[in-house]
C-alpha cells in the first residue's frame, strides 16, 4: 500500500473563502484533513500531512520531492457559489478515465458516510474554475482535489460542522481503497508504450504511459511548433534517451488531446488550432448559434435560462450589431454569473450579466430595464475594450463606457486585471470557449 498524502485547501497565509458561519476554507479544511489523518492513522494506513504554511506551489514541491510510485494525493476544498448551490465533487486531469474512476470512487465513499451530501460528479480539472489544476496535473503521482461542500450553503455547512467525523471516514474509506490500488510499482520497462495519432495520422515515434497519463516525445512537440519555454512548470519524463512531455499540457496551446485505453493511443487535433486561432478577439464574428448558446449554458445549470429564454438569441443580435464575438460575449457572461446561478453582489433581477459597476463590498452595480438592454451595455463594455471605433447603434447604455481606455485589451487575455482583478480571467473565458467549441462539435 502506498502512502497517501493529504493537503488541507488554501493554507495560514491564504484563509480562501469565508464561510456562513464566518469562519474560513483553510480553517475548515484543515480540521477536517486533521480528521481524516488521525481515521487513516487508526487504520494503520501510512499518510502525510503537508504542512498548513505552503502555497500551491510549494505544496506541489513537497509532495513531489517525497512521492514515489504507488502514492496517491488528495486536496480537500470547500465550494463557494450561491446561496442555494449545494453538495461535493471532485476534479481530475482532464482526459484520464483512471483517474476519472479514483475520483468517482472517493466521492462515492463520501456520501455513503454522509447520505445527506448531495454527489455533485467528478469532472476534469479544465471544467472547473481555472483553465486548468496544479494539484491535479503537476503532482508526480495520481491526485485528485475535491471540494467537500458549499460553504456559502448553511445546509452543507451544518452537515460538515455536525458530521466532520463522519466526511473523515467517508475520505479514508475512499483514500484507503484508492491507495491499495496503486500499490504496485510499474513493471519493466517502467512506462509502457503507447500509440501517437496527429491529425489522424499515426506516428512513427511513440508514447508512454505513466500513471494512466500519456506523455510524447519532446522532439513530436517541436516539429508541431509548440515552444514549451512558455510552460516552466510541464513535467518531463526521460525514459532511455528520449524526454518525455505530458501531452494533455498542450491544451493550452490550443491542441485538442485524447487518449483511447482500449486501442492504448494519444490522438492530437492540431487542425482545431485554426478554429481557435482568433477565438480570444473581442471583435469578430462568434462561430456558435444561439441554439448552441443555450445547450452549452444548460449543460452547466439546466434551469438557468428559465428566467431569461432569449438571452442568447439577445447576445447573437446586439453583438452583430456592433461586430463584437458574441462567443466570447457569452462566455464571459458564464464565468460571472457562473451560468446564470448569480450570487454575489449582483441580482438576477438588475439584468446585469457582467458584473458593470460591482466592485465588491456589496456595491450591487448597474440596473437595466430588461435583459436585451443588460445585454446591449455588456456588449458596448466589451467594444470600448476591444475597439476604438464608435458605438454603432447608440444610445450608450453602457454606465462606465467613457472610463474605459479604447481599444487598450483587443484580446480576451487583455480583460485580465482590467475587467477583474484576477490574472487568469482571460484565460477562463477561453477555456469556457474551449468547452462551448466542444459542445457545439466544431473542435471534432
Amino acid at each position: 500500500m502506498g502512502k497517501i498524502f493529504i493537503s488541507a485547501g488554501h493554507s495560514l497565509g491564504d484563509p480562501g473563502a469565508s464561510t456562513v458561519f464566518g469562519t474560513t476554507e483553510a480553517e475548515e479544511m484543515m480540521r477536517t484533513r486533521d480528521a481524516t489523518v488521525q481515521a487513516l492513522q487508526r487504520r494503520g494506513v501510512a499518510v502525510v500531512a503537508v504542512p498548513d504554511d505552503l502555497s500551491l506551489a510549494a505544496t506541489v514541491a513537497f509532495i513531489n520531492a517525497r512521492a514515489v510510485a504507488g502514492d496517491v494525493a488528495v486536496e480537500i476544498h470547500g465550494n463557494s457559489a450561491t446561496a442555494s448551490a449545494r453538495g461535493t465533487e471532485a476534479f481530475f486531469i482532464a482526459g484520464n478515465a483512471p483517474r476519472q474512476a479514483d475520483a468517482t470512487r472517493l466521492l462515492q465513499a463520501l456520501v455513503n458516510k454522509v447520505p445527506g451530501l448531495r454527489n455533485r460528479g467528478a469532472k476534469p480539472d479544465n471544467q472547473s474554475q481555472h483553465p486548468r489544476l496544479a494539484f491535479c496535473r503537476d503532482i508526480r503521482v495520481p491526485s485528485v482535489l475535491i471540494e467537500l461542500c458549499f460553504l456559502s450553503n448553511t445546509d452543507d455547512m451544518l452537515l460538515l460542522h455536525n458530521q466532520r467525523a463522519q466526511f473523515a471516514e467517508g475520505l479514508a474509506d475512499g483514500l484507503q481503497v484508492w491507495s491499495g490500488q496503486t500499490g504496485t510499482r510499474p513493471s519493466v520497462p517502467p512506462f509502457p508504450p503507447i500509440a501517437i495519432r496527429v491529425d489522424g495520422q499515426l506516428e512513427q515515434d511513440t508514447g508512454i504511459l505513466v500513471n494512466n497519463n500519456a506523455f510524447i516525445p519532446i522532439d513530436l512537440v517541436d516539429r508541431l511548433g509548440i515552444d514549451l519555454t512558455q510552460i516552466p512548470d510541464d513535467r518531463r519524463i526521460r525514459q532511455g534517451n528520449i524526454v518525455y512531455v505530458k501531452a494533455i499540457g498542450l491544451d493550452q496551446f490550443h491542441v485538442l488531446v485524447n487518449f483511447d485505453p482500449a486501442t492504448r493511443t494519444v490522438t492530437l487535433n492540431t487542425l482545431v488550432r485554426d478554429v481557435l486561432r482568433h477565438a480570444d478577439r473581442i471583435m469578430g464574428q462568434g462561430r456558435t448559434t444561439a441554439e448552441q448558446l443555450a445547450a452549452f449554458l444548460r449543460m452547466q445549470n439546466a434551469a438557468g435560462l428559465q428566467p431569461f429564454p432569449t438571452l442568447p438569441r439577445l447576445y447573437v443580435e446586439e453583438a452583430a450589431l456592433e461586430g463584437v464575438n458574441h462567443d466570447v460575449a457569452f462566455c464571459q457572461m458564464c464565468l460571472e454569473t457562473g451560468f446564470l446561478e448569480f450570487g454575489g453582489d449582483v441580482d438576477p433581477a438588475q439584468n446585469n450579466f457582467c458584473g458593470l459597476g460591482a466592485i465588491g463590498g456589496g456595491a450591487q452595480g448597474a440596473v437595466f430595464s430588461d435583459a436585451r438592454t443588460g445585454v446591449k451595455a455588456h456588449i458596448q463594455h466589451l467594444k470600448a475594450y476591444g475597439s476604438d471605433q464608435p458605438i454603432a447603434r447608440p444610445p450608450i447604455v453602457d454606465p462606465r463606457f467613457a472610463l474605459v481606455q479604447r481599444n487598450i485589451a483587443p484580446s480576451v487575455h487583455g480583460l485580465s486585471g482590467r475587467w477583474a482583478s484576477d490574472p487568469q480571467y482571460g484565460e477562463k473565458i477561453m477555456s469556457l470557449i474551449k468547452q462551448l467549441y466542444t459542445t457545439a462539435g466544431l473542435l471534432g
